[in-house]
């Protein structure tokens, strides 16, 4: 009751700008639900094998490696508002391209062009929330905005397991058909073009509620200017670098992971998507409250090793039921310090450099969640199967987690309402 209590002050203290980015949260998380479940399947349907899904899975973020940084200095100098606008309406047009295409040309190119897309939302997305938030209220908007995508994903898993078996009944095909899985990637291009709307109700960004709106400027250098900044940069984006590696060698294929091993069609992936999506909802909106016990940085550190068993026996459970549940307390565990580490991570440098630090977060991320983890993925599961690829995201997850905790064990600040550490202070 306590922790309804707190959010419920919290969610009545926000203004409108952040109800309607919730709202624009909850289209957008129903499209990549829909996207996550049915996109592999489609291009497997297709005839394409792991390896150049792994390759279209990787290529959008490689876009992100190139544009995240520019992207970053025009938002701090333009508005972060206009990106996310453009970026959400690029995301509809690449989903549509792709659910009528098939041909390995154009499939690339749509990729591509989802890839500006992510470049916008993975990098405008965390300091446009910071913006619209105040310190009181911020950890509890994270989390509340990560449960929100979380809890929506359920809807968005549901309907994407019952748009193909609906299209399939009508046309009396099996549910993995072209068609069918292409209906879904319809609706995909539906709901994004759907979630600008919200945005277009925001008319201005306030600076942690000092007053300037998003066309406010910004100090011309928001990169890191002495060795002690370039210090706190490389001590913040280099556990997220291998924790995103870890991520894009699992993440990604987990639908052709309960259909290649457990022969699951999609409509029977779909409730154990959705079903973890409310797991981790409920895990999301708890970490607050764990975190005001342990701190932030023991809260991400105990969260995402405890996963590290359900990872493993999902790697190499052969039992459907033992698969599923090591699914659901894998990702609950996993994600639930998520929004608890973002909100951490861009307290510890200056308002002026938040955008510029997610841009190169992105780039990095990019590299390892979209970029290399899939194509290594992809490459290791023809060779050797699901096992020996979930086994490199362990690797990876483990190394993660001990370089945040050891460059940042005696950094523990409240949950919420403090800003981090100056750049160039040591640990305290």
């Amino acid at each position: 009751m306590r922790a309804l209590d707190d959010y419920g002050r919290a969610l009545r203290s926000m203004g409108r700008n952040a109800h309607r980015y919730l709202l624009f949260t909850t289209l957008t998380s129903i499209s990549f639900s829909i996207s996550n479940l049915n996109l592999n399947l489609y291009l497997h349907s297709l005839g394409y094998r792991q390896d150049f899904i792994g390759l279209l899975n990787g290529l959008p973020s490689l876009v992100v490696m190139v544009l995240g940084l520019p992207i970053g200095f025009l938002a701090d100098r333009k508005g972060y508002l206009p990106f996310l606008i453009f970026g959400t309406s690029v995301s509809s047009l690449a989903a549509l391209g792709t659910a009528l295409s098939g041909a390995k040309v154009p499939l690339l190119l749509y990729a591509i062009l989802g890839g500006v897309a992510g470049s916008t939302a993975w990098v405008i997305g965390p300091p446009f929330l910071m913006s619209i938030s105040r310190p009181r209220e911020r950890v509890f908007l994270f989390s509340l905005q990560s449960a929100l995508m979380m809890g929506t994903g359920f809807l968005g898993s549901l309907l994407g397991g019952a748009i193909p078996n609906f299209v399939a009944v009508r046309l009396g095909v099996t549910s993995m058909g072209v068609v069918p899985l292409r209906a879904a990637l319809l609706a995909v291009a539906v709901f994004n073009f759907v979630g600008i709307l919200p945005l277009l109700g925001i008319r201005e960004v306030r600076r942690n509620g000092n007053g300037p709106t998003a066309h406010a400027r910004r100090p011309a250098n928001p990169l890191p200017r002495s060795a002690a900044e370039l210090g706190m940069f490389l001590k913040l984006l280099a556990p997220q670098a291998l924790v995103s590696l870890g991520a894009g060698a699992m993440v990604t294929f987990f639908q052709l992971f309960f259909n290649l091993k457990f022969r699951l069609p999609p409509e029977r992936i779909s409730p154990i998507f959705a079903f973890s999506s409310i797991a981790t909802a409920v895990a999301t909106l708890a970490a607050p409250l764990l975190a005001k016990r342990l701190g932030r940085v023991r809260t991400v550190v105990l969260t995402e090793l405890a996963s590290i068993p359900f990872l493993l026996t999902l790697a190499y459970s052969g039992n459907l039921p033992a698969a599923i549940t090591a699914y659901y307390l894998r990702g609950a565990l996993m994600n639930m310090g998520g929004p608890i580490q973002q909100t951490f991570i861009l307290e510890q440098v200056s308002e002026h450099q938040r955008a510029t630090l997610t841009s190169l977060g992105a780039i990095l991320g990019s590299m390892g969640r979209g970029g290399i983890g899939p194509v290594i993925s992809g490459y290791l599961q023809v060779v050797s199967g699901f096992g020996l690829a979930f086994t490199f995201t362990t690797v990876c997850y483990i190394i993660g987690m001990f370089l945040f905790w050891w460059f940042f064990r005696n950094s523990e600040a409240p949950a919420a309402g403090v800003k981090g550490r100056p750049l160039g202070r040591p640990s305290t």
